[in-house]
């Protein structure tokens, strides 16, 4: 590009700017590059690059960035025409260019730095959402949710807004609303950005329609009160009801064979084992009938396990202070965590050293003394 001299820029700006415009241009510490710039955005896009809110050393940052090719005039206009007056997104022009030099498109970068005083975050925290996949950066200095994400909410029935243009929004009350949005290209925008990033992962899920019906009907009507973190808890809760259900099965074909393996036994032993009879069919209906307040770690581990009524069992019978049905949830907990840990404790144990054997080290082989006869 041609760069002015300071002179030449500063006699074509007087053309054209307003006399306070025109004194910031002269007194404010603007170099040469960025001075020329000016006389070509007032040219070109009618914008003047000191009606904003930035610093000289700010500007002279962009318009040496321009100069080198890294930002488009459209990306220098979008930043400028988009800048708030308080500057707000000043400190994180830094990290807006050098994101370019790490690979980020210079026109996603540049929509994504428009953005960021609106959506009130700083330049990586809106690069991040738009790498996840759950949001894309408008042309209007905003982050919208992705088509997708936009239509898994909207089925859930959770609160979703357009914004056609910068800031005419609506209320989007129905999938036909919706579709007729995105078809308009407006920007569809979410009261918990969290919760677009935690559906948009759990969309991959080959249970999604499952877990997405599950949380709907947990939520039964007050869905908009949903956030990223009460999504959180509620996978957690599908996870967990689902391993329950997991090793109910499992126990419950545990203690059919164990009854049917006793059904073999002489009445004696039967009625020597009457405890045991008993307790293995608790520990079987409390998997049934109660909701145990397991970790999937711990389900992981009674689900591993080769025998786990036997395990619950055994853990029952040595543990003094164990009693009651109640006690039985307490029982599958300690259980899981003894055989978390002596899994984790024979992973850890490095295997034995067997010491190094040569052949001088071991000694020459002496005659047997021979018996007197």
């Amino acid at each position: 590009m041609y760069i002015r001299t300071r002179d030449e820029s500063i006699e074509q700006l007087s053309e054209t700017l307003k006399p306070e415009q025109l004194r910031k241009a002269i007194t404010q510490n603007y170099n040469d590059t960025a001075l020329s710039i000016m006389v070509d955005m007032r040219s070109g896009y009618g914008i003047d690059l000191t009606d904003n809110g930035f610093s000289a050393e700010a500007i002279n940052k962009l318009a040496a960035a321009y100069a080198d090719n890294k930002i488009s005039d459209g990306d220098l206009y979008l930043v400028a025409h988009f800048a708030p007056r308080d500057g707000r997104n000043e400190p994180y022009i830094d990290d807006f260019l050098d994101s370019i030099d790490n690979g980020v498109y210079h026109e996603t970068a540049a929509k994504i730095f428009a953005a960021t005083p609106y959506e009130k975050c700083s330049y990586k925290e809106a690069a991040d959402l738009v790498k996840t996949g759950a949001f894309y950066p408008t042309n209007s200095a905003s982050l919208a949710v992705s088509e997708d994400v936009a239509k898994e909410l909207n089925e859930m029935n959770y609160p979703l807004r357009a914004c056609e243009g910068f800031n005419y929004y609506y209320d989007i009350d129905s999938s036909e609303r919706l579709t007729g949005a995105l078809e308009r290209g407006a920007a569809i925008v979410v009261p918990d950005k969290t919760l677009a990033v935690k559906v948009n992962e759990a969309m991959r899920r080959e249970d999604w329609s499952e877990l997405r019906g599950y949380i709907v009907g947990v939520m039964d009507g007050n869905i908009s009160d949903m956030s990223g973190n009460a999504f959180d808890e509620l996978c957690k809760e599908y996870e967990c009801e689902k391993l329950s259900e997991v090793l109910y099965d499992k126990v419950k074909a545990e203690y059919d064979k164990f009854i049917s393996d006793m059904q073999k036994e002489p009445a004696g032993v039967v009625i020597e084992s009457a405890y045991e009879i008993v307790w293995k069919d608790n520990i079987t209906q409390y998997l049934e009938n109660e909701n145990p307040d397991l970790s999937p770690k711990q389900y992981a581990a009674l689900i591993s396990a080769g025998n786990a009524l036997e395990q619950i069992y055994s853990d029952w019978v040595s543990n003094g202070e164990l009693h009651s049905y109640d006690d039985i949830g307490t029982a599958l907990e300690y259980t899981a965590d003894a055989i978390s840990y002596s899994r984790e404790r024979e992973q850890k144990e490095p295997p034995p050293v067997i010491p190094e054997i040569k052949a001088e080290d071991i000694p020459a082989p002496t005659a047997p003394k021979r018996k007197s006869r």
